[in-house]
């Protein structure tokens, strides 16, 4: 049964007795009996996160999103779309996936700047919302297709509005020397040819200007921008009824599990003040969310194997690795890291490292922890976004499992892989 959140309410991680729950289990019993690292997710912290977003957008017409690269196992999905979310995808197996699961297709956008044709014939004759466009290359390409298929499609030409997302540089998307997107003046110049072409309708505006936003800035200067460009397009004749804004909610990656910070503040601070920037217009608003809604509801939880002390640093060597958390080594991105168990110990500054044979496997640098023995167990923060998604076989590190909590029960939404499963897949 799926109770959605009302108000503001404790996260599902939280400390009972210097022991870590996650919602009714826990989690130093459960991970004493489990084979180490694995994800863990809390269903009920989901359920908080997509009725924190729903409440955002009241006194608008919304239509929020999941962004399915955030992380895409299909148990997680299940959740997302019974609380009545669309799909955001980018590839033509998100697409596949979220048709699968039973997403509504007209509550599925479609981005991403090398869609294959194979890709936009499957997103026409699903009947997806709408495909965003990234170039005019992409866009003579979707008529060719509905031309050749004599089907119709909604589409929004994705402009980039030369915004700084004020985010990490591999993430910000929104400026002229990111690759998404294209200038208002050649965003106009594909309005004026989808006004006269009989199968396309240019029903939309997209933006999308970063992830990991934690200001409102950003976000007022995007939507000066798109309201501008917005009179623009509807003076080319284009019947306009819905923008995507795009998404980028950021999240508290500090929060400890023990203070009151709630990790998806931004979902409750910057997304209303953005949606309400557009409440005189006339249309549907769009929002592409992944890392808001499950990122805080994951941790990564790993198990102390040694301890090392050169004449300049403490190492933590824990059994977890940058194959199955890349955003510390990728983006020098912080992720809190607490014990399963918290003690009386002295703290103690270390690295916290894999087992991964390079020099950039971290999962924290001269991070205050306290002192920690071989066997103990820590939990890695916001591993619900971009953990599994992102992992590697790297040193040829098979798939770690992946449970989800429901209360007091705790049930395998991914089975470990084995060596036997690498053996089998090859051939061999």
């Amino acid at each position: 049964m799926i109770t959605e959140r009302k108000t503001a309410m404790a996260h599902a991680f939280s400390y009972r007795q210097n022991r870590l729950f996650g919602e009714n289990v826990d989690l130093q019993e459960f991970t004493a009996r489990t084979e180490t690292p694995f994800y863990i997710y809390s269903k009920q912290e989901i359920i908080n996160n997509c009725s924190l977003v729903k409440q955002a957008g009241t006194g608008v017409d919304l239509l929020a999103c999941y962004a399915f690269k955030a992380n895409f196992n299909p148990q997680l999905l299940k959740i997302i779309r019974d609380m009545g979310l669309g799909a955001d995808v980018v590839s033509g197996n998100e697409l596949r996936l979220a048709l699968h699961l039973g997403f509504d297709p007209q509550k599925i956008v479609f981005a991403g700047v090398g869609k294959t044709e194979q890709e936009i014939e499957l997103a026409v004759n699903s009947r997806i919302h709408s495909l965003n466009v990234e170039s005019i290359e992409e866009y003579e390409q979707i008529e060719r297709i509905c031309s050749r298929l004599k089907k119709d499609i909604r589409i929004a030409v994705r402009i980039n509005p030369d915004v700084e997302a004020q985010t990490h540089a591999y993430i910000s998307t929104g400026t002229h020397i990111n690759k998404f997107g294209v200038s208002s003046k050649e965003a106009l110049s594909i309005y004026r040819r989808a006004v006269k072409n009989q199968w396309i309708r240019p029903e939309g505006i997209h933006m999308h200007i970063g992830s990991q936003i934690t200001k409102v800035q950003p976000y007022i200067d995007a939507a000066a921008v798109i309201r501008e460009f917005y009179e623009q397009v509807r003076n080319e004749g284009a019947d306009l009824s819905f923008i995507d804004l795009g998404g980028g909610i950021g999240i508290n990656y500090e929060y400890n599990f023990a203070d009151s910070n709630d990790p998806v503040v931004y979902i409750q601070s910057l997304l209303p003040e953005y949606l309400q920037g557009f409440k005189d217009l006339d249309v549907k608003l769009i929002v592409e969310l992944g890392r808001s809604i499950i990122a805080s509801s994951g941790l990564l939880v790993s198990r102390v194997l040694y301890r090392k002390e050169t004449p300049q640093k403490k190492f933590l060597i824990v059994d977890a690795a940058m194959n199955n958390l890349i955003r510390p080594s990728l983006y020098n991105a912080y992720h809190s890291i607490v014990p399963l168990v918290k003690n009386s110990r002295p703290a103690a500054v270390v690295d916290v490292v894999g087992p991964v044979c390079e020099s950039g496997d971290f999962l924290a640098k001269d991070r205050e922890l306290q002192e920690m023995e071989q066997g103990e167990y820590i939990a890695v923060g916001g591993a619900g976004a971009y953990g599994a998604a992102l992992a590697s076989y790297y040193n040829l590190r098979p798939a770690i499992a992946e449970y989800l909590i429901d209360g007091e029960k705790t049930d395998t939404i991914f089975k470990a892989e084995k060596f036997e499963d690498f053996v089998v897949k090859h051939g061999l």
